[in-house]
């Protein structure tokens, strides 16, 4: 192989769940000698860093960094990740999820073949304590069941609503009718190859998974692409902006490149599952500036890129407890984002009622 994949992972605490996401990397059908490993520790206080320092000294594909203070999100570590990285190709995990064994090879293969600046693929979502697995959302038809005959995947769509609600009700509701720019939706797709995110806008609907890609290095570094520091909300700018900023994409329906796991006890879960107005408010402004990176685009851009994440921030809000003073932090950081966005009926109407809900939730609150 000529080239060489740099795999970043910011660390901190992951706990028992780290070795498990390296050894998926170490273990992959490319080879691990095709790859460089960077492992970037946020200051973990649970032996995390002691582990990565193992595998450093143990693996010369590995390479361990730590930092000196802990930034409190991932954006920092994988900004330092992508400083530190030396590949032709980069790609990212987060160490408590795992790579599928032969990701870094399909997903490489596929970018070569096409010489595009990103490939992508689905995804299994593990509900690791209810026992059942989702497949990723997509829209477009596929045939998992026989790329995957041993397996059983149940729907999934960015809501998590029932399929009839979010087939019949809301996807129309949020992107209209299906954008059949470039590819037609009248039996299971394999491959999509197209030349820029224009040709086929639907790409935009799937989840903003970063560690889901591969992406040429001159994609990132010759754009300046980093994380936005945001603590939830940073993936979904990175992927907007290699995803508008590509010459080339292929996305793979029908292969499998990642575990996620959702770990869904009250001790185990990650920092985005613990809603408070912060979030709420990085995630306001990580939708503010994917709406700008979308200036000069299409309107269908513009409306996919934005509007089912606007959906997903409220139904968030309406399932937290948040104070007068907070609430009236979040509607000033919904009207930053409504003043920009004033072409699009549907994300003018959706903005409308998230400013009454809050605007209601403010008038009746006591406190």
């Amino acid at each position: 192989m000529e080239d060489k994949i740099s795999i970043i992972l910011p660390i901190f605490n992951v706990g028992d769940h780290l070795r498990g996401g390296i050894d998926s990397l170490i273990n992959q059908s490319i080879g691990n000698e095709n790859l460089e490993i960077i492992m970037v520790n946020d200051c973990s206080t649970d032996g995390s860093g002691k582990i990565i320092d193992e595998y450093a000294e143990k693996y010369d594909c590995c390479i361990a960094i730590h930092h000196e203070q802990n930034s409190g999100a991932a954006y920092t570590p994988r900004n330092t990740g992508l400083d530190a990285c030396t590949g032709d190709y980069i790609m990212f995990l987060d160490p408590d999820d795992r790579y599928t064994p032969d990701s870094c090879e399909v997903l490489y293969k596929a970018v070569k073949e096409h010489d595009a600046d990103m490939a992508f693929a689905r995804f299994r979502r593990i509900f690791e304590y209810g026992g059942y697995v989702q497949k990723s959302y997509s829209p477009y038809l596929d045939d998992l069941e026989s790329a995957y005959p041993d397996e059983k995947f149940e729907s999934a769509n960015p809501l998590n609503v029932s399929d009839f609600v979010w087939n019949n009700i809301l996807e129309r509701v949020l992107y209209g009718k299906d954008l059949e720019v470039t590819y037609k939706r009248d039996k299971a797709i394999d491959t999509i190859v197209v030349d820029n995110i224009e040709q086929e806008p639907d790409l935009l609907k799937m989840a903003p998974s970063v560690w889901s890609k591969i992406y040429k290095r001159e994609l990132i570094m010759g754009n300046n692409i980093r994380f936005q520091p945001y603590i939830s909300g940073d993936d979904m700018a990175f992927t907007l902006e290699t995803l508008l900023k590509s010459k080339g994409i292929v996305y793979l329906n029908n292969f499998m490149c990642y575990d996620y796991y959702v770990r869904d006890l009250p001790d185990d879960k990650s920092i985005t599952n613990n809603v408070n107005v912060k979030l709420l408010i990085e995630l306001m402004e990580s939708y503010t500036y994917c709406r700008k990176c979308c200036e000069g685009f299409s309107k269908e851009v513009k409306n996919v890129s934005v509007n089912p994440h606007l959906l997903y921030w409220m139904h968030t809000w309406k399932n937290a407890s948040f104070t007068k003073e907070e609430n009236k932090i979040l509607l000033e950081k919904v009207n930053e984002l409504k003043k920009i966005h004033k072409t699009d009926m549907k994300t003018k109407l959706i903005l409308s009622s998230m400013t009454t809900a809050i605007e209601s939730a403010i008038y009746t609150s006591r406190e």
